[in-house]
């Protein structure tokens, strides 16, 4: 099978190569998705801690 046959899949190219694309998309977000909510959480950790340390401090005060 040679390169445009198989770019040219008849009547079928809009179907599988719409597949194709959202499959893709899908792929990417699953593996983009975790790493921005990690971000969040790990910045909510980080507010919280440092809101954390503020109150001790002023209560050793």
């Amino acid at each position: 099978m040679s390169l445009p046959a198989f770019l040219q899949m008849g009547r079928f190219t809009v179907f599988i190569w719409s597949a194709y694309g959202f499959t893709a998309i899908v792929v990417v977000w699953n593996i983009v998705q975790p790493l921005i909510q990690r971000r969040k959480v790990w910045e909510r950790l980080r507010r919280n801690l440092d809101d954390g340390e503020e109150e001790i401090h002023e209560e050793t005060e």
